[in-house]
């Protein structure tokens, strides 16, 4: 059966359309296009011309019903390709009923048949029309890409059957969406959020008389509900069957067994608390990293405090965190807020502050990628992760993106749209408590974070004005925390006292009366936001017991926890105080600075007139909800200065205790060089690096164990080196890698290693290390370099504490201002600060021989030519204010300043690494039985495999984070990659069996496991390789053929590794990559087999590559024996050295297979060509080292099993043959 109907081919969505019609269920399933060969065969002539319009094509909807299902499989004729969706028009009723009158002429009996049966059924009849209606109901251009929608027969009664409470739920979801799923998934989201905004745009909002339309409530429910549907753990529905039943429209079956099952995994009981082991650990750390920026998260994973138990009395301790607040106030002042927001601005006065680009769908993708895939999710169970896979698709980047920013930008301008219960599910939050204090942590619902985090970034500028005026450093303001503590060691070496104060459970106890007042004058276009964040409609935060009672507490005072506008909205509550403060007490010698909660006060001098700030400053907190902890507080004298009595009774009058040797400021300590450097070796035993280096040596999966060593391990000191100089912070930083090169021996296992509680107690001294000096450095390259990437902090702190400095001095003496300001302007040249900083800057000149030419284009060039200036009679001179406040680099912001100097850095510590090569001996060394480790490698060698290890491509595996298969390393694997990587050669027999190599006293070792030519080497590695590049380009989606002989000639009997087929690479940049076939031909090259070191792979760089490459044209391709056709393929190699190296051509091929990845050549996204062609330089680098160190394996084991057959033939007179043992006899000789 058939229905016609004549439509526009402009007028008509190409989305490929699934929906739902009919009654009892009936639904939907198919909408195709037809051809134009098709479509010409079923033209429409008009009645009044004979001919039909060139613009029109029909519009065929065949229904039949399928025997015993009930359903009806429906196909739309859709628009031709090309046809932009936002310009489309839906089909007129009018023309659809002219066509159905009027006819067409054509003898059509499937259609007459069709329209008596939907004439003879109302239902039919209804849902036709309603289908042709379904086109003209999204607003905005928005199309829906499903027809259903929350009112469906499959939908509506579903949800509800879902009540208010029964979303309260916690619902769990996995992590990861699954490739198959991502395009599906995406389109179900999309979906799902137009009908949102058009349901929101309808007026579809709570109303005093009527209440909350119904229709509204159910797409609030399935916008919720969505990721549970989804995602849901429960297995006894497939997920494939979920996608497949939301995409007809019917969720009547799948939405009872998803509130059914998180029903009762919340009411199950889970015991009391049981104390996490070290292996549970391990596995949520490997499970972390196995998701994208999961390295991290594995680190906070291996030192994650015990949760709490879940009893009353850590009930009663949570409670006591979450103070009320009169809620009558609360209503008033949000009523006040509101009403002043709309006040019109003055006549003459500048127009508020908007940003120039707002509701940017960028921003928002920005944000979504920033995040962790690790990031927990809300009750909902709509995760980070989840975003990420829809926006990595091109409708999550295009439709989603905009559905998004429409949301958003109505939750801004028009917060009343939205009705009540949605502000319930928008506000409530799951609770956990943590340790033995019992911290409370709320995860709030991802999409309220994503917004939050989308406004505070648009509305940056504006921030960051307001709170610099107030001295407010915690939001928005660049590089703040390093203001704050810069200002306070320079107002304390300046002769000066400095009073830090402590606040006690700010955030939960700071009055919304203080944050709506301060918003309605700051950010006057964000209080309709606000306002229902935080007005009588309490935010839950569910907590659950042990037993599984789930308990609620209602925030009703402070910021909500998991409210990503929580920073700003605080801050927002010191600003008037700051100001009020600062106007009565700045003349008196007193500056008061803040990092969110953090208060520190500046005394020129202590006064009883101007200590009456102390006083007043705990009153205006108290006034706002905020306790000041008068016994944590403390104040600290300037260096060398005898406290007076007076002193010493104005201070305790105040209640403030006084800190001898010093204080800490945001984390960094201020005072004696003593307490300073006490302090900042603490950080490093106490602060968890200790801790975690303790863990990492246990670990089981040892490249998750070298990831969060080189990624998080060795950055545990970076916060001090930037705010302490490098001369405090030095002793810190060598206990830091000496703890990495302890853990990194242990790692890979190498024989005495350090005993551990030996070495810690020993104060983490090297001179027990195996690894030698030459290793040592390599190792702590970075792996562009040829090292493990494990960066010695002792060399970093040069440029972290310079690069600080670089963006931070500068801004700290265009700050000073009234009477301190003056004082401590004028002192500043003399600080110990501005002395240590020449004698970093002379250091790295003298001493680690960065040039001046180097340093004038990274620090500013005063300070340079000042602290290189020949010191005279009476010492180095001070500089000038000027001098120091010059801001005239070409780095001017810590991070640039930072980075260019750390590069100089590394680039002198390869230099020399390079130059201690020279002293190894000509020889090698070989380890014995008794030492397997303690060799020494030759001079050549060494050299060989440093070139190859910093080709292109060299140790990417040691980047590679197991995302995915092809690039996870197993452990055993993984620890010979990284003894190889340094050089440590094993000790395996006295003679080879194969080659008989060793009859000489050569000592047979590892380099020869996996360099003996007559042990199927090149086999060994080849195979891998070329199954490895096969799964990428599967990947990819480029049609190739593997060991295929196709293009070659029938004369010689050739096959080749990858055939890439003519035209499969369209997006290449190269025209013999995008026309041609690519023969690629994969090969392995080790640099320290004889052969290269002859040909000298020691002295020049890629020698065993550029062999293989010249090998591989003789064979195939020589003048005069060219064995394919040369015009439809062209050639490649890809030959990879034993330590990652590429050749030119391989290097070539993987450049441009990521040009075409992106697509290059079709407007793709070239930003990304650096991520696909780092992610195949990884896949290549790991599948090499696998396939080595499983070579190596192969061969011990060979080994061990020919010993054992010795031994036996020795204890044995019989003649048996002894069995193969990887392809060749124990036997033979």
């Amino acid at each position: 059966m058939t229905l016609l109907h004549r439509v526009n081919v402009n007028e008509l969505p190409r989305n490929h359309l699934k929906a739902e019609t009919g009654d009892a269920g009936r639904e939907v399933n198919r909408i195709q296009t037809v051809s134009r060969e098709k479509e010409e065969r079923h033209h429409i002539r008009h009645e009044h011309t004979g001919e039909g319009n060139r613009d029109e094509r029909v519009l065929r909807v065949p229904m039949t019903e399928r025997p015993g299902t009930g359903t009806l499989e429906e196909a739309w004729n859709l628009a031709p390709r090309g046809t932009e969706a936002s310009t489309l028009v839906p089909v007129p009723d009018a023309e659809c009923a002219r066509v159905r009158v009027h006819g067409c002429g054509a003898q059509h009996s499937r259609r007459d048949s069709l329209e008596a049966a939907v004439q003879a059924d109302p239902g039919l009849q209804l849902r036709a029309e309603r289908l042709i209606r379904g086109l003209n109901d999204e607003p905005h251009g928005a199309r829906p890409l499903y027809i259903w929608n929350q009112d469906s027969p499959g939908i509506g009664p579903a949800l509800d059957d879902v009540s208010m409470d029964d979303l309260s739920l916690r619902f769990q979801t996995v992590k990861k969406v699954q490739p198959r799923f991502a395009s599906d998934h995406a389109r179900l989201q999309t979906h799902v959020l137009h009908l949102v905004n058009k349901q929101l745009a309808e007026g579809g909002g709570a109303s005093s008389a009527t209440g909350t339309p119904l229709s509204t409530i159910r797409v609030i429910k399935l916008w919720y509900l969505l990721p549970g549907i989804l995602h849901s753990f429960d297995g006894r529905i497939a997920r494939k069957k979920r996608y497949n039943s939301l995409k007809r429209g019917d969720i009547s079956s799948v939405l009872p067994w998803l509130i059914e099952y998180t029903k009762a995994a919340s009411a199950r009981s889970r015991g009391p608390a049981r104390e996490d082991t070290p292996d549970d650990k391990f596995k949520r750390a490997a499970r972390a990293c196995r998701h994208s920026g999961g390295v991290k998260d594995a680190a906070r994973a291996l030192l994650a405090d015990q949760p709490s138990p879940g009893n009353d009395e850590t009930w009663a301790r949570l409670k006591a965190k979450f103070p009320h607040e009169d809620p009558v106030q609360v209503e008033q002042a949000i009523a006040e807020a509101i009403a002043a927001s709309r006040t019109e601005e003055e006549e003459g006065s500048a127009p508020r502050w908007r940003p120039e680009t707002e509701f940017d769908p960028q921003v928002l993708l920005q944000v979504i990628n920033s995040r962790s895939s690790n990031s927990g999710a809300g009750n909902d169970g709509q995760r980070f992760s989840h975003l990420k896979s829809i926006v990595n698709t091109k409708i999550g980047r295009e439709e989603f993106s905009n559905a998004m920013s429409s949301l958003w930008r109505r939750l801004i301008n028009d917060p009343n749209a939205f009705p009540p219960e949605f502000w319930t599910l928008w506000k409530q939050s799951s609770l956990i408590a943590l340790g033995e204090k019992c911290r409370p942590v709320c995860i709030g619902m991802t999409w309220r974070r994503l917004i939050a985090a989308g406004t505070v970034r648009e509305w940056k500028p504006k921030l960051e004005e307001i709170f610099r005026e107030a001295d407010q450093f915690g939001v928005a303001v660049a590089g703040g925390v390093e203001q704050v503590a810069m200002d306070a060691q320079l107002v304390h070496q300046t002769g000066h006292w400095v009073v830090q104060t402590d606040c006690s459970n700010a955030f939960n106890t700071g009055k919304r009366t203080a944050i709506m007042a301060q918003a309605a004058k700051s950010v006057p276009d964000l209080v309709g936001y606000i306002a229902r964040c935080y007005d009588e409609i309490p935010a839950k935060a569910i907590y659950t017991m042990d037993s599984g009672e789930r308990r609620t507490i209602e925030c009703k005072s402070g910021v909500q926890q998991g409210d990503g506008m929580g920073p700003p909205l605080f801050c927002f509550i010191l600003v008037p105080i700051v100001l009020k403060l600062r106007a009565k007490y700045d003349h008196l010698g007193v500056c008061l600075k803040a990092y969110m909660d953090d208060i520190s006060l500046h005394f020129k001098n202590i006064t009883a007139e101007n200590i009456q700030v102390i006083p007043d400053l705990v009153d205006e907190l108290e006034a706002v909800g905020i306790i000041v902890n008068r016994g944590k507080s403390s104040a600290l004298p300037p260096p060398g200065h005898d406290v007076t009595p007076a002193e010493r009774r104005l201070l305790g009058d105040a209640g403030l205790p006084i800190a001898e040797e010093g204080i800490t400021v945001v984390g960094v300590p201020i005072g004696t060089d003593a307490y300073v450097e006490d302090i900042a070796m603490k950080v490093i035993t106490e602060g968890g690096a200790d801790k975690l280096a303790r863990m990492l040596v246990r670990m089981p999966d040892k490249q998750v164990a070298h990831l969060v060593t080189s990624q998080s391990l060795t950055q545990r000191s970076g916060y001090i080196e930037r705010g302490i100089n490098h001369k405090l912070v030095k002793g810190a930083c060598k206990r830091l890698d000496n703890m990495v090169m302890w853990v990194l021996e242990a790692t890979m296992g190498l024989r005495d290693t350090e005993v551990e509680e030996e070495f810690f107690q020993d104060d983490c001294q090297p001179d027990r290390f195996k690894l030698k000096p030459y290793q040592q450095a390599q190792a702590r390259l970075s792996t562009g370099a040829g090292g493990l990437g494990l960066p010695a902090a002792v060399m970093r702190r040069f440029s972290a504490s310079l690069g600080n400095l670089v963006g931070t001095l500068p801004a700290v003496i265009a700050a000073l201002r009234g009477p301190l300001g003056e004082s401590v302007r004028v002192r500043i040249p003399g600080t110990v600060l501005v002395e240590r900083m020449g004698d970093a800057i002379k250091e790295l000149n003298q001493e680690h021989a960065i040039s001046v030419e180097i340093l004038k284009g990274i620090l500013p060039p005063s300070w340079v030519e000042w602290a290189l200036e020949p010191t005279g009679e009476t010492g180095r001179r001070q500089p000038t204010v000027a001098e120091l406040a010059a801001h005239d680099g070409e780095s001017t912001t810590p991070r640039k300043a930072q980075h260019k100097l750390g590069k100089a850095v590394n680039k002198i510590q390869l230099e020399k690494f390079m130059e201690s090569l020279e002293h190894l001996p000509q020889e090698a060394v070989p380890p014995t039985r008794d030492n397997p480790y303690g060799g020494q490698e030759a001079r050549n060698m060494a050299y060989a495999r440093t070139r190859s290890s910093q080709g292109q491509g060299g140790h990417a595996f040691l980047r590679a984070a197991p995302t995915d298969r092809a690039r996870e390393i197993p452990s055993n694997e993984f620890v010979y990659a990284t003894r190889r990587a340094l050089g440590v050669e094993e000790f395996l027999a006295e003679r080879c069996p194969r080659c008989h190599r060793g009859r000489e006293g050569e000592i047979i070792t590892t380099v020869h496991a996996r360099t003996c030519r007559r042990d199927g080497a090149q086999v060994n590695m080849h195979e891998p390789l070329k199954y490895a590049l096969s799964r990428a380009l599967n990947g990819l989606r480029v049609k190739h053929d593997v060991e295929s002989g196709a293009p070659f000639t029938g004369e010689r009997n050739l096959s080749m590794d990858i055939v890439i087929r003519p035209g499969a690479l369209t997006n290449a940049s190269s025209p013999g990559y995008r026309n041609k076939g690519i023969l690629l031909d994969v090969t392995h090259a080790d640099p320290q087999a004889q052969v290269h070191l002859r040909n000298g792979s020691a002295t020049s760089d890629g020698i065993a590559a550029q062999a293989s490459e010249a090998r591989k044209r003789q064979h195939y391709a020589r003048p005069g024996h060219v064995s394919f056709d040369e015009r439809s393929f062209k050639l490649t190699t890809l030959a990879v050295e034993s330590f990652g190296r590429l050749g030119e051509e391989g290097y070539e091929f993987i450049d441009e297979l990521a040009t075409h990845a992106v697509g290059g050549r079709d407007g793709g996204t070239m930003a990304l060509k650096g991520v696909f062609k780092e992610r195949l330089l990884q896949i290549v680098s790991v599948a090499t080292q696998v396939a080595i160190s499983r070579r190596v394996q192969r061969y011990k084991l060979a080994l061990r099993g020919r010993q054992d057959a010795e031994n036996r033939r020795t204890r044995s007179t019989s003649d048996q043959s002894t069995p193969m043992i990887w392809g060749w006899s124990v036997d033979a000789s």
